[in-house]
């Protein structure tokens, strides 16, 4: 009996180490690495620039077993404005590698205002990547303003690094 107590407290556990990644892929539309890399490096909107500095990371292994999870892949962005970014909203984060297109929306906790004032916006993407340190990305950011227009925009050139 104590057996299936513990597996009871167990499971969830095991299910929460892929689940609790980041925000889920799917919520993200599937975009080709062709349609992705005519996005600009600089993008006008209502008369203000924005541009985009991705610093893309593998973090450390997370708390589930080496077998079983993959190390996490962290895309940090600062969206910078020439002006005030306003209602913009980043909606996911897209990146290009040698495999394929790696996408993740962005959770609410992960999109704030820099702290460098209105100017700036910061972003993150997360999930699981198959991918090494000092691998050249490219990373394009799909991005909404307040009348529901989509818009997207690429960082110049990416590396990814090992914190």
């Amino acid at each position: 009996m104590k057996r299936w107590a513990w597996t009871l407290l167990i499971a969830p556990l095991l299910w929460a180490c892929g689940a609790a990644v980041g925000p889920v892929p799917a919520a993200v539309p599937k975009l080709s690495a062709g349609e992705l890399l005519k996005a600009p490096v600089k993008l006008a909107v209502g008369g203000v620039k924005f541009s985009a500095e991705a610093r893309p990371y593998l973090s450390a292994l997370s708390a589930c077993s080496e077998r079983s999870c993959a190390p996490n892949f962290v895309v940090p962005v600062e969206l910078r404005a020439s002006g005030e970014v306003g209602a913009l909203k980043v909606t996911g984060v897209y990146v290009i590698t040698e495999g394929g297109v790696w996408r993740s929306g962005v959770a609410t906790q992960d999109s704030r205002r820099c702290w460098q004032g209105s100017n700036c916006l910061q972003v993150v993407g997360r999930g699981n990547a198959d991918l090494t340190p000092n691998d050249a990305v490219q990373v394009v950011l799909t991005l909404r303003d307040a009348a529901g227009r989509t818009y997207k925009l690429r960082d110049d050139k990416a590396v990814v690094s090992k914190p």
